[in-house]
């Protein structure tokens, strides 16, 4: 489905980010694999990647950094000849209550989650344009809709912002037949859930509609329709994948 296709994701060094990196190398793409700091992880991936056949280059450093942006994007297109998918599932979290949180908890949130999707769009936009087609799939959350008391207001507004900026970018690019969309996932079997005990797992899947959490290859199955040519006619679009959360 993505053969050829050259693309970057972000947090690609576990959970759902992860996931979306094998999964496009398993369709086709060579993948560009950025993480904050798991050097270990990111390399595993990356050899994942090479047996199944693809290619990948590994990034490590915060995406909050547009220097570091920069270097990945050029990285890219000197190595593999240009950008045609770009993921921003990098993402951070903190649990302070309002008054609680530092300005420096604010400041990183907002910059992981934020910011970096901003920079790396602006860097890759241009490549899109001139290409005349290409495709930015941005991870929020259902926090974005349903604020949960156990984070801090700052996951849940840069999430908003994400979904915002998306749409706006949407808008702006239609024209040179870019399309930009967002995956909001509910509660997904990730690290947090994993480390929860059975009662506390129990007590989280029965406010699930569906009775059970989603996995990650779920949320990768979306991401690679809206890498494909399947969502040609998609954009400014979010595809909610939580189970039915937002139902009740």
């Amino acid at each position: 489905m993505l053969k050829g296709k050259i693309a970057i994701v972000t947090g690609a060094s576990r959970g759902i980010g992860k996931a979306i990196a094998l999964k496009y190398a398993r369709n086709g793409a060579k993948v560009a694999l950025v993480c904050l700091k798991d050097k270990k992880e990111l390399n595993s991936v990356k050899s994942e990647i090479e047996l199944s056949g693809s290619q990948a280059l590994c990034f490590i450093g915060d995406i909050g950094s547009i220097e570091f942006c920069t270097e990945i994007v050029k990285s890219v297109v000197k190595e593999f000849g240009t950008v045609d998918i770009l993921v921003n599932s990098a993402g951070t979290i903190t649990r302070s209550n309002t008054e609680e949180m530092t300005l420096e908890e604010w400041q990183r949130v907002i910059s992981t989650n934020l910011n970096g999707v901003l920079y790396l769009s602006q860097l890759v936009l241009p490549i899109l344009r001139e290409k005349n087609e290409g495709k930015i799939v941005n991870l929020t959350s259902q926090m974005a809709y349903k604020p949960h008391p156990s984070a801090s207001p700052s996951y849940e507004v840069s999430k908003s912002g994400v979904h915002a900026l998306s749409r706006h970018l949407a808008l702006e690019y239609a024209k040179y037949n870019v399309c930009i969309n967002n995956i909001a996932p509910g509660s997904i079997d990730t690290d947090l859930p994993k480390s929860m005990t059975a009662e506390q797992r129990r007590n989280l899947e029965s406010t699930i509609p569906f009775g059970r959490l989603g996995s990650v290859d779920e949320v990768a199955d979306s991401a690679l329709f809206l890498a494909s040519k399947m969502s040609n006619y998609i954009t400014g679009s979010t595809i909610h994948i939580n189970g039915g959360s937002l139902i009740i």
